[in-house]
């Protein structure tokens, strides 16, 4: 390992690029005219404010976590204050946002995907070589129980299981379809068609990243294990989530460009999630809670409105980043835990009024106002007072002080010492648990701890939680203020509710509820046309007749309509 980490001139044109090109995408759109995104109202105003308002909590909250680990990075490689590297990534995300707007967003977004999955390979592929191929990176990984996963408890307190990963984490990334970045991403398809390819494409997609990523903490512990030198064991690090950091900047040293690329796509992930939250909520806003403010402005006021929006949620974001630093634990498991805290109820209702016709808004409500708090409850509980994690057992420290030509590894250049390396990482201490990228945990927590229970849920069963408390609570109340269904399909949803169309509910429920499907609902209307052409101001006229008698023997059942 090197002595000093420096940083070539590859390197700072590696970490620019990826600064400068949202920022040249973000003008390219400010000079063009951008299309608006619409979407449908809800019936009940105070349930769509509602959740408005506990939509832009999730993603401010969620903003502001997700820029620590960019920033803490830059603060412990590149000397620079957490309070600039917060600022410089903030206004990085803000700027482009607000000049571009929402085409700036999306093709950002597709430039900085992309430049995360060249990273992530490269460190795979590096690892792997070293290592000596993807299936020694197994088998080391495998040796030192860092693959199981064969816990199927349904114990809550397991932190991670197969019924956690199966069920809270699927229905954590569920929330996801219903955010306004994805519906702003949806509305802008050209047709429902092509949405639906997108939300299918987004499922493989999903599936290759979770996979890539987890491919990364499996490489960079294999590769320790090969060279017998665990850096946390030894002293050389002061925490397990410093090891992603560690190992591009000393392991990766040989390819000119990789430090600076590291850092890029560490950026890159959090100015994805803040552009696309912070142009979300300005929409939000925009939309649902100045409407009558901005009833009679102009395009141009609202545009400028609109700028003004992203500029103060982008400097909320950067505020609550700052303050969130206190926060322990890994910043994925942060972002996994606030995210299912606030967006399990959201979900609740969505899928309650989806699923029960007879579900009303005050049923909706009270889901909201019982599950909110016990999620939140939890969530912070968790994180300010839980049982400690259990870890597994770590590597050999035998070869991480010795010299290089003993280590057998291109990496490995220089004579290493505590000093050395500690003083790389003096800016990280009090800070490094939240890079969350490799974990030395157990999927289980120390009950030998006396903690209160509730504190000891793993941050995965969150969004279940939240979830199936509101739809009982939402069903429980819709019972007792609705009125009884009645008529062919027709549910009456409360006396300020109109009635519920089936294309408003699941299709493969609509028969359960005795309700046309949609495509009934479609013949029905063109029947209804069909039938009237045969009548033209209240007389019958003959030569319209042909298409009524084709109607009728067509469609027989409809003779009643007739």
């Amino acid at each position: 390992m090197a002595d000093k980490v420096s940083y070539t001139a590859v390197d700072y044109v590696a970490g620019a690029f990826m600064l400068i090109v949202p920022m040249g995408i973000g003008i390219w759109y400010a000079l063009r005219d951008a299309d608006k995104a619409t979407r449908d109202e809800y019936r009940s105003e105070v349930v769509r404010l509602f959740g408005t308002f506990i939509g832009l909590l999730t993603t401010i909250f969620y903003q502001s976590i997700v820029m620590l680990s960019p920033a803490l990075a830059l603060q412990a490689t590149a000397d620079m204050p957490l309070w600039m590297s917060l600022a410089l990534i903030g206004c990085i995300g803000t700027i482009y946002t607000a000049i571009g707007g929402f085409k700036s967003v999306i093709w950002t977004d597709v430039f900085q995907a992309v430049m995360v999955f060249v990273g992530i390979i490269a460190i795979v592929t590096k690892a792997c070589v070293e290592v000596g191929g993807i299936g020694e990176v197994w088998r080391l990984s495998e040796e030192g129980g860092r693959t199981k996963m064969d816990k199927f408890s349904f114990d809550p307190r397991v932190r991670h299981t197969v019924w956690s990963q199966l069920i809270g984490f699927c229905l954590m990334m569920s929330t996801n379809c219903y955010a306004q970045a994805t519906i702003q991403r949806i509305s802008s398809m050209k047709s429902v068609g092509d949405a639906k390819v997108a939300f299918l494409l987004n499922v493989p997609f999903h599936l290759f990243y979770g996979c890539v990523n987890a491919l990364v903490g499996l490489s960079i512990y294999a590769y320790y294990s090969h060279h017998k030198c665990d850096p946390l064991e030894a002293g050389l690090i002061t925490n397990k989530n410093q090891l992603a950091p560690y190992f591009v900047l000393h392991a990766m040293t040989s390819i000119p460009g990789m430090a600076g690329l590291y850092l890029g796509v560490l950026c890159c992930g959090s100015l994805s999630s803040l552009s696309s939250g912070i142009n979300a909520m300005a929409a939000n806003t925009i939309q649902d809670i100045l409407p009558s403010l901005l009833k009679s402005a102009s395009e141009a006021t609202i545009t400028f409105v609109t700028k003004l929006l992203v500029v103060l949620y982008g400097s909320l974001a950067i505020g609550l980043a700052y303050l969130a630093q206190s926060m322990d634990g890994p910043v994925i498991q942060l972002a996994v835990a606030m995210f299912g805290a606030f967006g399990a109820p959201l979900l609740g209702i969505i899928v309650m009024g989806a699923a029960v016709p007879w579900a009303n808004k005050f049923g909706a409500l009270a889901g909201v106002v019982v599950s909110l708090p016990l999620n939140l409850w939890i969530a912070f509980g968790s994180v300010i007072q839980a049982a400690p994690l259990k870890t597994l057992p770590p590597i050999t420290t035998e070869n991480c002080f010795k010299p290089a030509d003993m280590l057998n590894s291109s990496s490995y250049n220089a004579l290493v010492t505590k000093e050395t390396l500690r003083s790389v990482y003096r800016n990280v201490s009090g800070y490094s648990d939240h890079f969350g990228l490799m974990n030395h945990t157990e999927p289980s927590t120390d009950n030998s701890v006396d903690t209160f229970f509730m504190y000891d849920i793993s941050y995965e069963w969150y969004t279940p939680i939240g979830f199936v408390c509101c739809i009982i609570v939402g069903l429980f109340v819709s019972f007792l203020t609705n009125p009884r269904p009645y008529g062919a399909g027709l549910y009456n949803r409360g006396t300020v509710s109109a009635y519920t169309d089936a294309k408003y509910i699941f299709p493969f429920l609509r028969g359960f509820w005795k309700m046309d499907d949609e495509e009934n609902f479609d013949s029905i209307e063109k029947t209804g046309s069909s039938l009237t052409t045969g009548v033209k101001n209240g007389h019958l006229d003959i030569e319209n007749l042909s298409p009524l008698l084709t109607e009728y023997q067509s469609n027989p059942t409809d003779k009643q309509k007739i």
